[in-house]
């Protein structure tokens, strides 16, 4: 098992934009997990949502205690990312690279492309969907806090896993 060395400034910078940009998603998703109303949206509302769509038991058990799941997998991801910079000890390589490029690959280019389709609805080349919202605008302003967290996450993720990677070959 190789020993990294430490991410340089602008890795641990990108880990930095990752950690700040899921701020406002980690408070949305909480508001409504704690019975808050965000875009128009109820807590009841968000509930009735993902029974309709199908969330899993033990998801809707966790909603119900006030954990919103995607908070707490958000929370495992910013430490994740963190841990990528930021790590100096002995681990096996595969264990943090992992889960870090299956999330890089699979967040950046929804929350990139999530983010151009919200452009794209902000200048009214689209229209953005209610969904499960009461209106486009409230779809478009929960999609922005989204789609900007899922992107700027990704990046940093996949920032972080290369630089981690990098430092960990073994020649």
């Amino acid at each position: 098992m190789p020993v990294s060395s430490r991410a340089p400034a602008r890795v641990q910078l990108a880990a930095c934009a990752g950690t700040v940009a899921f701020l406002p998603y980690i408070a949305m998703k909480q508001l409504w997990a704690w019975g808050g109303t965000f875009a128009g949206t109820s807590n009841e509302e968000m509930l009735a949502s993902s029974r309709r769509n199908g969330a899993s038991g033990m998801w809707l058990i966790l909603e119900s205690w006030g954990l919103d799941p995607t908070v707490l997998l958000a929370a495992l991801g910013v430490f994740l990312r963190w841990t990528l910079p930021l790590t100096g000890r002995r681990v096996p390589r595969w264990l943090p690279l992992t889960p870090a490029l299956i999330g890089a690959a699979a967040l950046a280019p929804y929350g990139v492309l999530g983010t151009v389709y919200c452009t794209l609805a902000t200048t009214g080349v689209v229209t953005m969907r209610a969904g499960d919202f009461h209106s486009s605008q409230d779809a478009l302003s929960a999609g922005w806090i989204g789609m900007t967290a899922f992107a700027v996450y990704g990046v940093a993720l996949a920032v972080a896993a290369r630089s981690y990677w990098r430092r960990t070959v073994t020649c």
